[in-house]
């Protein structure tokens, strides 16, 4: 595998939302990239992934809190188109992103990446993430979505420290899931 990493920009914006649909169809992630380029901040960006000229997936990485506060940094949009799933692009992937957040975790107070996921939709990767990150924990915040009980969030340190549990913290579910819904109207125009 040759694996490169292409930064989501307005050039390559509709291959990556397009890509990124192949892989979730009913979702949309226009306004999230969107958001990171505008915001041209280092801890949010969105790639398209190749395997030398072929794209396999797409990743990313945001953070929606103040730094300082939760000190985390989130898994954005990541996985891998279907004809590449069990060939260990997902693991490398996954583990590079990470890698991304360490180096990140040098400049900014980051000290955990995480992930949020719906354990039934999602059930393939929960295996990837069982094996890579350090704890999971039920997300059941009673003032935010949580995917009718089954949100799950995955934590894992980027420092020698054990990772912390999210403990139900504000998420702002509801907010994510309206940027996609805004984006999956938007999408729907586009491809008409």
């Amino acid at each position: 595998m040759n694996l490169i990493y292409k930064e989501i920009n307005n050039d390559n914006l509709m291959l990556a939302v397009k890509t990124q649909m192949k892989i979730f169809p009913e979702e949309s992630a226009l306004e999230h990239y969107k958001w990171g380029i505008k915001t041209n901040r280092e801890y949010e960006k969105n790639y398209l992934v190749y395997d030398s000229d072929k794209i396999v997936g797409v990743t990313g990485i945001y953070s929606n809190e103040d730094l300082e506060d939760s000190h985390s940094i989130w898994l954005g949009w990541f996985d891998v188109l279907e004809k590449y799933r069990k060939k260990g692009y997902g693991t490398i992937i996954l583990n590079d992103t990470i890698n991304f957040a360490k180096e990140l975790s040098k400049k900014y107070p980051i000290k955990y990446f995480r992930l949020y996921t719906d354990k039934e939709e999602n059930k393939t990767s929960l295996y990837l993430y069982d094996k890579v990150m350090d704890i999971k924990e039920v997300y059941n915040n009673k003032d935010d979505l949580n995917y009718n009980g089954n949100c799950v969030i995955y934590s894992k340190s980027l420092t020698d420290e054990i990772a912390s549990y999210w403990n139900n913290r504000f998420l702002n579910l509801k907010q994510i899931i309206l940027a996609e819904e805004i984006s999956n109207s938007k999408m729907k125009e586009e491809l008409q």
